[in-house]
C-alpha cells in the first residue's frame, strides 16, 4: 500500500512539473503568440458595442469620388466641408488627411483652407510618421505651417501592426527622439473637452533622448465597436453639398477620412481581418470611443500572467487523480473550453488582457501527460507485483505459453490474469479444505464427548473441558467456512424480525443462568431482507451470547430492531465494562480477542462481519471504556 501510495504522489508531481514547465516557457517564449490573437480577436467579434451616437465619419467613399471627381481635390472643398461642419455645431472635426505639401495647382487654396481651420476653431490635424525610403531615417511629417497654426489640436495617425499583419492596439505618445505627439483620438477629445479616465493631457516625463529613434509610451489595445460599417456614416459629397438633416453634426465629434478601396488607408483588425480591412478612419473612430468610454485595454503584468498560468495549467489534477478516466477527459475539454472562453471575453467586460495560451495548451495536454504517468507507473507496479507473484507461485503467475503478445502492457495484463486465476483456484482448495478438516474434526470430538459419561468423574472434569473447547473450535470453523463461501444465489426473503426473535429464544437459557434480562424492542410489522436464515441467525445470536457474556448480572440486555436509510438495522446493548480504544480497530479481525474476554474461539465476530458482508451489509460498534457497547448489523432491506 505504501508503495502505491508512493507511486500515485510521483505522478501527480511529475504529471504537475511537465504541465508547469510547458505552461511557463510557452508564456515567456510567446510561440503561441497567434492563439492568444486569436481568441482576443473572438472576443471583438462576438461581443460587440452598441452604435455610438456622438461619432460621426465624413466618408470620402466612391459616391463622392464620382461626384467631386479624382483624388486629390481641391482644398477649397476642404475649407467648404469645414465651414459647412461648424455651422452644422460639430463639436471638433478630425481631418484624417495629410497636407504636408502646398496645393500647386491653386495656391490660395491653402489660405482658403487655413481659414476656414481658424473660424471652426476645433480642427485637429493629423502628423504623419513616415520614413522617406526604405529602412531610412524616420520623419514627423507635420501640417503646413499656415495650417499648423490655426489647428485647435494635432494627433499622431498610426496603428500597431501585430506579427501577423492584424491591427491591434496604439501607443497613446509616439514620436522621433521623444513621445511628444499624442494619438489623434487623444488630441480629437482634447479639443472636445473630453478628459478620457485614466490618461494624461501631457506627455510623459522626461526620458533619455534618442535622435532619430521612434520613442513610444504607454501600449494599449483597442476595445473595438463591431465591424466596419458600425459607426455611423455620412457621405463626404453629402456633406458638402449640405444634404443631411439639420443638426446631424451637432456637438458630435466628427472624423472625416477616406474609406473609398483604393485610397491606401485600409487596416485589418480583430473585427474585420484580411479580407475586408477597416478604413483608417473608422479605425480612429474605435481609438476615440475606446478612449472616452475607458475602453482601452491593458495587458496583465508577467508575474501576476505568470502566476494565474500556473494556476490554470495544474488545476486539472485536482480531479484527474479521483475521477473515471471518461469523467476526466470531459472535465478537463469542458475546462479547457472554459479558460478560452474567459479569455476572449476578459478584453471585452474587464478591460484586461492576458496571454492565456500556455495555460490552455497546458489543460490541453494534461489528460494525455496524466495517462502515460499513469500508464507508466501502472506498468512498474504490474511488475513489481509480478515478480513477487512469481516468487510465491512460481510458474503459474505466467501467461499462457501459448498465447503470443506483442504488446508488453497486455502481456502483464495476462500474466496478472493467469495469476488471478491460480489465486482464485488456491483459495478455494483452502476453503474445502478447512471445511473438510473442520467436519473430521468435529464428529470424533462429539463423538468423544458423548462416550465421557463411562468415565470415572475425576477423567470427566480432566477431559470435558478441552474436548468442548476443541468442538467449539471445529463448529466455528465450519461455520466461518459456510459463510465465507455463501453463494447469494440461494439467498431468500426474510423477516427479519422473525430471525432476531428465533435468535432470542435461543439465548433466553444462557441469559436466565447469568442472570441477565433480554430486553427487545421489535416493530410488529416484518422488515424484509434477503438472505440465508441459519448465518443471519447466527450472525445476530453470537452478538447477543457475546452482550450476555460482557453483561453483568443483574442487568440487561436491549435488542433492538428498527428501519433506517432504506436498511434494517439490528441493534444489541449491554451495560458491561465497555471496549478499549485499541481493541475496537481489530474486533472484527480473525482470531481477535478484547481484552476483557475470556476463552472462546476469536471468530465470533469475525463470522458476524463475513455475514454481514456476504449478505451486502454493515456491523460495527459503538463504545467506551465504562460505558455502555452497542453492536449494530445493517442488512439492505427488500425494495418491492
Amino acid at each position: 500500500m505504501k508503495r502505491l501510495q508512493r507511486v500515485l504522489f510521483d505522478d501527480r508531481f511529475s504529471t504537475a512539473l511537465i504541465l508547469l514547465t510547458l505552461a511557463q516557457a510557452t508564456a515567456v517564449s510567446g510561440v503561441l503568440t497567434r492563439v492568444d490573437n486569436l481568441l482576443y480577436d473572438l472576443g471583438q467579434r462576438v461581443i460587440t458595442q452598441p452604435v455610438p451616437d456622438d461619432i460621426v465619419l465624413v466618408a470620402i467613399d466612391e459616391s463622392s469620388l464620382s461626384q467631386l471627381g479624382r483624388w486629390p481635390w481641391s482644398r477649397r472643398l476642404h475649407a467648404a466641408l469645414i465651414d459647412r461642419l461648424a455651422a452644422d455645431g460639430a463639436k471638433v472635426i478630425a481631418l484624417d488627411i495629410v497636407f504636408a505639401e502646398p496645393d500647386t495647382a491653386d495656391q490660395p487654396a491653402d489660405a482658403l483652407l487655413a481659414e476656414a481651420i481658424g473660424r471652426a476653431g476645433n480642427v485637429v490635424l493629423p502628423v504623419l510618421l513616415e520614413s522617406s525610403r526604405a529602412n531610412g531615417q524616420l520623419l514627423e511629417t507635420l501640417p503646413l505651417p499656415q495650417l499648423l497654426e490655426q489647428a485647435a489640436g494635432l494627433g499622431r495617425v498610426h496603428a500597431e501592426l501585430d506579427a501577423d499583419g492584424i491591427a491591434r492596439s496604439v501607443f497613446l505618445w509616439e514620436g522621433v527622439g521623444t513621445p511628444a505627439w499624442p494619438h489623434f483620438g487623444q488630441a480629437a477629445l482634447t479639443v472636445a473637452g473630453i478628459q478620457p479616465p485614466g490618461l494624461s493631457a501631457v506627455p510623459p516625463a522626461a526620458m533619455v533622448p534618442q535622435p532619430f529613434a521612434l520613442v513610444r509610451d504607454t501600449q494599449r489595445r483597442v476595445g473595438f465597436l463591431g465591424p466596419p460599417g458600425h459607426v455611423r456614416s455620412v457621405s463626404y459629397a453629402q456633406a458638402l453639398t449640405g444634404e443631411f438633416a439639420a443638426g446631424t453634426f451637432r456637438n458630435r465629434i466628427v472624423l472625416v477620412g477616406a474609406t473609398a478601396a483604393g485610397m491606401g488607408d485600409l487596416l485589418p483588425t480583430p473585427v474585420s481581418g484580411l479580407a475586408a480591412p477597416m478604413p483608417g478612419v473608422e479605425f480612429n473612430a474605435n481609438v476615440v470611443a475606446a478612449m472616452r468610454d475607458g475602453r482601452l485595454i491593458r495587458e496583465l503584468p508577467r508575474g501576476p500572467t505568470l502566476l494565474l498560468t500556473a494556476v490554470l495549467a495544474l488545476l486539472p489534477l485536482a480531479w484527474l487523480a479521483r475521477l473515471s478516466p471518461l469523467a476526466g477527459l470531459l472535465a478537463s475539454l469542458a475546462w479547457f473550453i472554459a479558460v478560452a472562453a474567459v479569455a476572449a471575453s476578459l478584453p471585452v467586460l474587464a478591460r484586461v488582457w492576458m496571454p492565456s495560451a500556455g495555460a490552455l495548451l497546458a489543460i490541453l495536454l494534461a489528460y494525455p501527460v496524466w495517462s502515460w504517468r499513469r500508464l507508466e507507473s501502472a506498468g512498474r507496479f504490474l511488475d513489481h507485483e509480478l515478480k513477487r507473484l512469481r516468487q510465491e507461485l512460481g510458474a503459474a503467475a505466467d501467461a499462457p505459453a501459448r498465447e503470443t503478445v506483442t504488446d508488453p502492457f497486455q502481456a502483464r495484463i495476462h500474466q496478472v490474469q493467469a495469476a488471478a486465476h491460480r489465486l482464485r483456484h488456491l483459495q478455494e482448495e483452502r476453503r474445502e479444505t478447512l471445511a473438510f478438516i473442520s467436519h473430521d474434526i468435529r464428529a470424533p470430538l462429539a463423538s468423544a464427548l458423548m462416550q465421557i459419561d463411562s468415565l470415572p468423574p475425576a477423567q470427566q472434569a480432566r477431559l470435558r473441558a478441552p474436548l468442548t473447547r476443541g468442538l467449539d473450535l471445529a463448529e466455528a470453523f465450519l461455520r466461518t467456512s459456510r459463510a465465507e463461501m455463501l453463494d447469494p444465489a440461494r439467498f431468500e426473503e426474510l423477516d427479519c424480525g422473525a430471525v432476531l426473535h428465533q435468535a432470542i429464544d435461543d439465548a433466553y437459557a444462557t441469559a436466565r443462568d447469568k442472570p441477565v434480562r433480554l430486553v427487545r424492542t421489535i416493530p410488529d410489522d416484518p422488515l424484509w431482507v434477503n438472505g440465508e436464515f441459519g448465518l443471519l441467525h447466527r450472525a445476530m445470536l453470537n452478538l447477543i451470547l457475546n452482550a450476555i457474556h460482557h453483561a453483568p448480572p443483574g442487568s440487561a440486555v436491549e435488542l433492538g430492531l428498527r428501519a433506517a436509510d432504506a436498511r434494517a438495522e439490528v441493534s444489541v446493548t449491554d451495560y458491561g465494562p465497555g471496549i478499549a480504544e485499541t481493541d475496537q480497530a481489530r474486533l472484527f479481525q480473525r482470531f481477535s480477542r478484547t481484552a476483557q474476554a475470556s476463552g472462546g474461539t476469536g471468530l465470533g465476530l469475525y463470522f458476524v462481519r463475513t455475514v454481514a458482508e456476504k449478505h451486502g451489509g454493515t456491523v460495527g460498534v459503538a463504545t467506551a471504556p465504562g460505558g455502555p457497547t452497542r453492536f449494530t448489523l445493517g442488512l439492505p432491506l427488500v425494495q418491492h
